[in-house]
């Protein structure tokens, strides 16, 4: 038992950035909560956070299940597992049973499994079908709007029932990165054909791509000017937004440069892209974490 537990810690190795990715948006949306002079309820939080990693999972599963080895994401698998389907129902079946402790037990509101739901929609099914967003080009918008605006508004909702328009200033941003973060993952190698369920990158021209990358950076560093300067700019972690716009305006450079044309550039692009995200994402909170 103890091996096993230990195997799949290691496992959750590949896919923590993307965890984190994914669970620091939830905390933005509930710091919200908190500062707003609304309750923050930590137990709330913790079953939340267990409900999106599990969410997040089970795309990677799923993406193993229907797509293996599409796109650039690291690959989450279970060795000790017999079908690569057995975690990603397993990870379906802990948010679920999460997402009705948190409606019926917390009593977080109405629209606690909807959210769930939608979560759902936009993980697993961007490989499985029906829906299958990753072969119909639409995986990047989707995975944005995972990775930003919904958590966002999620971990707000889920401590107070309502949302608030902050969720908006805060979830954008993080939703144009977390964008451009799975187009870049989706840009086929240099020289490579397009995969046998195109991404969005792989289905325009590279200079498209990079077009595409482009208005969804300059929305980025539009955000977190507007974050810079409103509601709360005399705060002392506003110097953390610093370090963002600079890395905002690197990759552009990148980008600029057509770093896509070179499998080393397009990987650190990638990697610097994930930074951004994180970086919004952990400022976001700290920044929030202030104003309590």
């Amino acid at each position: 038992m103890g091996a096993t537990a230990a195997m799949f810690v290691t496992s959750l190795i590949p896919p923590l950035p993307f965890l984190l990715a994914g669970c620091l948006p939830l905390w933005v949306g509930a710091l919200l909560a908190g500062v707003s002079g609304l309750p923050l309820r930590p137990g709330v939080l913790g079953a939340g956070t267990l409900a999106v990693a599990a969410l997040i999972l089970a795309a990677f599963a799923g993406r193993e299940v229907f797509c293996p080895g599409a796109g650039r994401c690291p690959a989450w698998r279970l060795v000790f597992a017999r079908r690569p389907a057995i975690p990603a129902y397993a990870a379906l079946a802990v948010a679920v049973l999460l997402g009705f402790a948190l409606q019926f037990g917390w009593r977080t509101g109405d629209f606690t499994i909807p959210l769930g739901g939608l979560g759902i929609l936009g993980g697993y099914f961007s490989f499985a079908p029906p829906l299958a967003w990753h072969r119909r080009g639409l995986g990047e918008a989707v995975g944005g709007f995972c990775f930003g605006l919904l958590p966002v508004a999620t971990g707000l909702y889920l401590q107070c029932g309502q949302l608030l328009t902050e969720v908006l200033l805060y979830g954008l941003p993080l939703s144009f990165t977390g964008f451009n973060l799975f187009l870049l993952y989706g840009f086929p190698g240099p020289g490579e054909a397009a995969p046998g369920f195109p991404t969005l990158a792989a289905r325009v021209k590279p200079m498209t791509g990079s077009l595409i990358f482009t208005i969804n950076n300059v929305l980025t560093i539009i955000g977190l000017a507007l974050i810079l300067i409103f509601p709360a700019a005399s705060l002392p972690w506003r110097f953390g937004l610093w370090p963002l716009l600079i890395l905002a305006v690197i990759n552009q450079e990148l980008i600029k440069r057509k770093a896509y044309r070179d499998e080393g550039r397009l990987t650190l692009l990638g990697r610097l892209t994930l930074t951004l995200h994180l970086g919004m994402g952990l400022v976001f909170v700290l920044m929030l974490w202030q104003r309590l």
